[in-house]
């Protein structure tokens, strides 16, 4: 038990609720587990005086508040691995010696060629509720306006803006762009973050607000952009995020989709791309309302100009999609009749159509910039289907 008292000292605050977040979930799930044989009796016995130490020990910490409906048996596996991580990371107190990461040019090198990537993520934070702002910020006090951020040991080869489309799901937002600074700062990026949301409670047009958000990107100088939905965690560092060649679907393999890639033109949950690709396909539809059709049509759009979708290792490109109720298609019938023309319609339909939205108003928030984007009436025929 002095050991385990050792560890928990050399925690940092973060790493400390993680610990007591994971133990917290084996701790439920052991409980739970009515049909263990009695060696697993005894196992399962000590992991809970381990998990009840932790906790009583950390009353006076601010921990982030739980979720204790855990059923599945991944979610154990994945906190099971987060403690090997702490353990692994905390228990040694020998700083790592210095690795050299400039190239002679003083240029960072590629993402696949940076040494001090971690590779498999722990996922214990996605469980934790209610992580404020103010308390992100006080992490990463190096951050910019807009969460900006550029690396001071190498000259950062892209410069990016990660854009997340928003609505009503804040716990998400927060713990996605606390999880996102440290693998891009790792990767060597000069980043930024671009929430944009749409003005007012009608129905949702993604497309619009997306290309709201890359006009503004543009008058940042970024090199390309990387669309990110709210509710996807990658689970390896490796996964570069870097400006690519093509349009790079980063979010192909998804642990709700059985990290299957199901059709060919899928490019939903993350995607990165150029500046001038984004052009080229005119970016998103301003067609399509409320949910589902805008990413199948972009990937039409981007297949239709002879691009190639370019995708990560499957085993490095892998996504945690956090649990939320299942948005349906409001419209299929109107979904399916524009995805039939998708490659008719790039040349009108998207970017270049500035008249669809309005950008109300732009916020510099200690951790993004923040977009309300007005996107304009309602079409009765979408609204009669809602």
């Amino acid at each position: 038990m002095r050991t385990s008292h050792c560890i928990i000292r050399s925690f940092s605050p973060k790493r400390l609720i993680l610990f007591v977040v994971a133990s917290t979930l084996i701790y439920v799930m052991l409980l739970r587990n009515s049909t263990l044989n009695d060696e697993r009796r005894i196992a399962a016995t000590e992991e809970q005086v381990r998990s009840v130490d932790v906790v009583q020990q950390s009353k006076n910490i601010g921990v982030a508040e739980r979720e204790h409906d855990i059923k599945d048996p991944v979610e154990l596996e994945i906190a099971r691995q987060t403690l090997t991580f702490l353990n692994m990371e905390d228990a040694v107190t020998k700083p790592k010696p210095h690795v050299k990461i400039a190239q002679e040019d003083g240029s960072c090198p590629a993402v696949e060629r940076i040494p001090d990537l971690q590779g498999a993520l722990p996922q214990a934070t996605l469980l934790i509720q209610n992580l404020q702002e103010g308390e992100v910020h006080a992490v990463h006090p190096e951050l910019g306006p807009g969460g900006s951020w550029k690396p001071n040991d190498c000259q950062a080869r892209d410069k990016i803006a990660v854009i997340i489309p928003y609505r009503d799901r804040q716990t998400h937002l927060t713990r996605l762009i606390d999880f996102l600074i440290p693998i891009l700062q790792r990767q060597r990026l000069d980043f930024r973050f671009i929430v944009t949301e749409q003005y007012g409670n009608d129905l949702f047009n993604k497309g619009r607000i997306m290309n709201a958000a890359f006009i503004f990107a543009e008058s940042l100088g970024v090199d390309c952009v990387v669309f990110h939905d709210v509710d996807m965690f990658p689970q390896d560092d490796r996964n570069p995020y870097s400006c690519p060649p093509g349009p790079r679907h980063l979010g192909a393999f998804v642990s709700n989709l059985g990290y299957q890639l199901w059709y060919k033109e899928i490019v939903g949950g993350v995607l990165a791309v150029s500046m001038a690709d984004y052009r080229a396909v005119n970016g998103y539809s301003n067609q399509f309302w409320a949910w589902g059709g805008e990413d199948d049509d972009m990937g039409q759009r981007i297949l239709s100009l002879n691009y190639t979708i370019e995708r990560p290792n499957p085993e490095t490109g892998r996504y945690s999609m956090l649990k939320h109720v299942k948005r349906k298609r409001t419209a299929p019938k109107l979904i399916y009749k524009l995805l039939g023309n998708s490659a008719n319609r790039v040349a009108y339909d998207g970017l270049n159509e500035t008249d669809k939205w309005t950008i109300r108003k732009v916020t510099t928030r200690p951790l993004y910039y923040h977009l309300y984007v007005d996107v304009g009436p309602v079409p009765e025929e979408w609204r009669a289907k809602a």
